[in-house]
């Protein structure tokens, strides 16, 4: 379409002075016509190459030639230990273990943990860790229950006793 449908082809349709309006109307359509079937493929001759291919897949297996196993390829394999890995780091970021990362720096703590066979456990190397990059994690808090509202102190008023009977004090009127 890029090389049919130009505006110098446009140009020259309407610059010729010799047409009717109708005919450059038509000529300009007839253009675009011809560039949107420059790239286009008719159903029939789709349906022949899908036919064709189909037909040497055919032969081909019939002959008894191997279809590589796409799931031992290396870029598979390849994809798949990154996969796994992947999903180790995502099990690991919701961990106890890696509770007081920050989250910012997950990524770069959870790359200098050692995972191998042998390796010291995990709590271990992250006190190392701290040690060396203390901004990489959350200061330690003290474990705090949850709470709603106001701490609960003392007792209800009971009649004469507790704050009504303060209160009848100061003002004096519970002594006669």
């Amino acid at each position: 379409m890029a090389n049919i449908f130009t505006r110098k082809a446009l140009n020259e349709i309407m610059s010729n002075e010799g047409l009717t309006p109708e005919q450059r109307t038509e000529q300009v359509f007839a253009l675009y016509g011809r560039a949107l079937d420059d790239g286009y493929i008719a159903k029939a001759a789709a349906q022949q190459a899908q036919a064709a291919a189909l037909e040497s897949a055919r032969t081909e297996w019939e002959k008894g030639v191997k279809v590589p196993d796409p799931k031992q390829s290396d870029d598979y394999k390849a994809l798949a230990d990154e996969y796994a890995g992947y999903k180790a780091m995502q099990a690991a970021r919701i961990s106890e273990d890696y509770a007081g990362v920050k989250p910012k720096f997950f990524e770069t703590v959870y790359g200098m943990v050692d995972r191998g066979d042998g390796a010291n456990p995990v709590q271990e190397q992250l006190q190392g860790i701290r040690e060396q990059y203390e901004e990489y994690f959350t200061a330690a808090e003290p474990a705090r229950k949850p709470q709603f509202g106001a701490p609960v102190e003392g007792s209800m008023p009971k009649g004469d006793t507790g704050a009504a009977k303060a209160f009848a004090d100061a003002w004096g009127f519970g002594t006669k």
